[in-house]
């Protein structure tokens, strides 16, 4: 062929879209992506299969590859009871066109499909269910949410799961009485669910699952998992004699709340244990937060108040009853928000119906050589106790085991800037701010005694300060890791910012 015949040639086949390459020598077509190698000069339509983004070679059906997969899974539809298997979620089978006859068989595909990754990869039908975590604030600290995948095959499996998780902290029959819009009417006392949610956003979305995740397949298991965070076995206790459920809880850090979740065939806290009885001892531990908010309108016992009269011409220590109290009644109607069972925020609605009057116990206080510092650090002789808040109040947590950690003081719920009064007489020995406690004091007392207060809004008393029971010392907030406006309560044997001190139960003392 002389050179311009050649080049002719060359135009042509741009023209004509397709790119060839003529050896002047021999006249040979060749591959432009293969060196010194004879093909077919028949153009094909193949597929060509990557797995993880590498290529695994060249298939002649992407339909013959996808149903040996199937075919080959006999051991995964028997497990999860499918009709159906398909390939690796990163799997990707891509058409192209050839001159090679370098095609694989959809059997010798599989086989390095299956060395690389194993059976688990292949994927059936089933749904995703994502968790999102959210970040929350603890008196431990702010921790950050994390998002978590649940695999299911009929999203009613998880539905109904998280239902019976949801009845697990409200009861069954006020789950559907609130579903269904049949609470009762609230005539003289009662509560009603205003609300009722999981916190966190869930989403279901239908994808293929690698067999080799968790499946879920059957309500039971979800449950136990959405409710203690394990499907493993959990930990069991036999009852022995004298044995209570308060006991029990607290001999294994749980809360007596936490028990009954734990143990569904006990409805009380005063339920009785028997020798020899299997009970779980489990903690807690959900993965989706359920919000209930509630309204309620209860008759509360107010206990009455204890205030005192100076008398200068007694010393400093002396004490005498002049009126004993009497207890009164209020009716009271509250909004309540409980996260997972647990009070997190209170609010008093309205001014409080009294229904019988306290009657508050006078005590005659000498304050003879009273001074406002302790030049010694001695704190004046140990009164009579009083509640370090105002009335009517909410326990949102008492003192005890929660969630696998020890919950070393009351949280008691009131309104933001509502009075808090020092406990007992003392000797302020800390009034200051940090990022746990918030706004916070602590005061030393008689016999190595201590009682700090948290989360307050402000503070009205200093360091060096003596104070005396009833004293104000501040008002409520949600300072520091606080979730939901709240007073902490501390009692301690020895500085709970020194060494060697231990928490003591507030109700060894107080009159709630």
């Amino acid at each position: 062929m002389d050179k311009k015949s050649f080049f002719s040639s060359i135009i042509a086949a741009i023209l004509s879209g397709i790119l060839i390459f003529i050896s002047p020598e021999t006249n040979e077509i060749k591959d432009p992506n293969i060196t010194n190698k004879k093909i077919n000069t028949n153009l094909k339509q193949v597929y060509r299969v990557y797995l993880e983004g590498k290529s695994l070679g060249l298939i002649k059906s992407k339909d013959e590859l996808e149903n040996y997969i199937d075919q080959e899974q006999s051991i995964i539809k028997e497990k999860y009871n499918v009709n159906k298997v398909f390939a690796p979620n990163d799997l990707n089978i891509k058409r192209e066109y050839t001159y090679s006859d370098e095609i694989s068989s959809a059997k010798y595909i599989y086989s390095k499909i299956k060395s690389i990754k194993g059976i688990e990869s292949f994927t059936i039908d089933g749904f995703k269910v994502t968790i999102e975590g959210i970040e929350e604030t603890t008196e431990d600290g702010t921790i950050e949410g994390k998002n978590q995948s649940i695999y299911v095959l009929d999203r009613k499996v998880f539905e109904d799961a998280a239902q019976k998780t949801i009845t697990s902290f409200v009861s069954l029959d006020e789950y559907e009485s609130f579903l269904e819009g049949t609470q009762d009417e609230i005539k003289d006392t009662g509560k009603v669910i205003e609300d009722l949610y999981i916190k966190n956003t869930i989403k279901i979305t239908k994808e293929k699952i690698p067999t080799g995740a968790k499946i879920f397949t059957d309500v039971e298991t979800l449950s136990k998992y959405l409710l203690f965070g394990t499907t493993s076995n959990l930990n069991t206790y036999t009852v022995k004699s004298g044995d209570t459920i308060a006991k029990v809880s607290n001999d294994n850090k749980m809360s007596p709340e936490e028990f009954l979740i734990a143990n569904t065939s006990f409805n009380s806290v005063d339920a009785l244990l028997f020798e020899g009885q299997q009970v779980t001892v489990g903690v807690i531990t959900p993965q989706f937060k359920v919000v209930e908010e509630d309204y309620v309108v209860e008759k509360k016992v107010v206990t009455y108040n204890t205030t005192y009269e100076s008398d200068p011409d007694r010393f400093v220590g002396y004490e005498q009853v002049k009126q004993e109290g009497q207890d009164g009644l209020q009716k009271v109607t509250s909004k309540i928000q409980k996260e997972n069972g647990e009070i997190v925020a209170t609010s008093i609605e309205g001014t409080p119906e009294e229904i019988k009057p306290t009657i508050d116990r006078i005590i005659v206080r000498g304050t003879k050589n009273y001074t406002n510092t302790s030049a010694n650090g001695t704190p004046p002789p140990i009164g009579q106790w009083v509640f370090p808040a105002q009335k009517p109040y909410t326990i949102n947590s008492p003192y005890g085991w929660r969630w696998g950690k020890l919950h070393g003081g009351i949280d008691i719920g009131n309104g933001y800037g509502t009075d808090i009064y020092s406990a007992n007489n003392g000797l302020v020995t800390k009034s200051a701010y940090n990022g746990t406690n918030g706004h916070y004091i602590v005061i030393k007392h008689e016999n190595n005694l201590y009682t700090m207060y948290g989360h307050m809004a402000s503070r009205t008393v200093a360091a060096g300060q003596t104070v005396y029971a009833g004293d104000k010392i501040g008002t409520m907030g949600k300072s520091g890791f606080a979730t939901g406006v709240h007073l902490h309560f501390g009692l301690f044997v020895g500085d709970p910012y020194g060494v060697g001190f231990h928490t003591i139960n507030p109700n060894t003392y107080l009159r709630y």
